[in-house]
């Protein structure tokens, strides 16, 4: 039953979730209590297109105002948070905890998609995250389910270490890219203008960092790194199945490996 409910709450999270993911990004940058508009026509979203569950299932999946198609993104988003906050009710008890587990998963679902779409990290999700990481560091990285009143507060310090170590070395792989690059494009009339590491991708290790705290966060980025290659590896073989060919500097979106391995560090802990 709780799964259940939790559930819900997730799938309305989701609908939050594609708001924002339609609303913040540029050129626009619209107010995130801004409905939603069309990307074709400007039109204002009807309620019913905003929930993508809903407009699909009715095949009202079309815009009322210029008959664009809605994106696919939006149920997906909404079914892949339902599904996640329903796991998370699964395995930990209502609580605190809970509560900060949803919440974080919310914004680094949120990271994600925008991370996708446009391949950009905002600063607007992702700094007050690490400062709303840090405040809850006493509850999401307590070896045991504690009491308001028996928090450790010094585990604020462990958050904010491992901050401060996954925002140094993702920024000291951000400078190699691009003293790299500036070495590579010495001698070149088309000049490479994409490295492995963004900024947006620097400030994210610094809020899986704290999220999870040091030493963990070494192993996240060990992973983030592993499955960016795995990633990288199948995005070129799909691209030479596709074209008969491949780019070696093609943009490849680092923010969701780097997401998934923090996510999983947080959530899949040993459990109290």
């Amino acid at each position: 039953m709780l799964s259940l409910l939790v559930a819900l709450i997730g799938l309305a999270v989701g609908i939050l979730i594609n708001r924002a993911a339609d609303n913040l990004p540029p050129p626009l940058r619209r107010s995130f209590f801004e409905t939603p508009r069309c990307p074709y026509c400007d039109s204002r979203r009807s309620p019913l297109e905003q929930c993508g569950i809903a407009s699909f299932v009715l095949r009202r999946d079309k815009c009322h105002q210029c008959s664009a198609p809605l994106r696919l993104r939006a149920p997906i988003v909404e079914i892949a948070t339902a599904a996640l906050f329903a796991y998370l009710a699964a395995r930990y008890p209502m609580g605190l905890l809970l509560a900060a587990l949803c919440l974080f998963t919310a914004i680094l679902l949120l990271i994600a998609v925008i991370d996708i779409e446009h391949k950009l990290i905002l600063n607007v999700v992702v700094l007050p995250a690490t400062a709303l990481a840090l405040l809850f560091s006493p509850i999401l990285l307590a070896p045991n389910r504690v009491a308001l009143d028996s928090l450790n507060l010094r585990l604020i310090l462990v958050s904010l270490l491992g901050a401060a170590i996954g925002y140094s070395l993702t920024y000291g792989i951000y400078l190699l890219g691009i003293l790299f690059l500036r070495w590579l494009n010495r001698n070149r009339t088309n000049k490479i203008n994409t490295v492995a590491f963004g900024m947006g991708d620097v400030k994210l290790a610094g809020l899986l960092g704290a999220l999870v705290g040091v030493p963990a966060v070494l192993y996240v980025l060990i992973y983030a790194i592993l499955l960016g290659g795995a990633g990288a590896l199948a995005a070129i073989l799909l691209q030479v199945v596709r074209r008969r060919g491949y780019s070696a500097f093609m943009a490849i979106p680092y923010g969701p490996y780097l997401v998934v391995a923090g996510w999983a560090f947080v959530v899949l802990r040993p459990l109290p």
